[in-house]
């Protein structure tokens, strides 16, 4: 199950959201779609920084999520179950 919400705060207690969204794409010479998850920032709708959207698939209430120039604390996490309507 993957997280589709994530409220992040970072060094300077600031907090921001990131929403995870599904892109797809069709493709008519194949007739095929292909889809990709991206990580974006819930305010702006700019890309969340594309080394920790891996981190972010899996994280965890009170987990530290960094990089070389990035420092957060995972403060709230929303997952969503898809239901199938029959």
């Amino acid at each position: 199950m993957y997280n589709h919400e994530i409220v992040l705060q970072d060094k300077i207690f600031r907090r921001c959201s990131v929403v995870r969204v599904k892109d797809t794409i069709y493709d008519p010479s194949k007739n095929t779609f292909s889809e990709q998850w991206f990580w974006i920032y819930a305010e702006n709708s700019e890309f969340f920084p594309f080394d920790l959207w891996e981190k972010l698939d899996h994280a965890e209430i009170n987990q530290i999520i960094q990089d070389e120039r990035h420092f957060y604390k995972v403060i709230k996490v929303i997952t969503k179950k898809r239901r199938r309507l029959i």
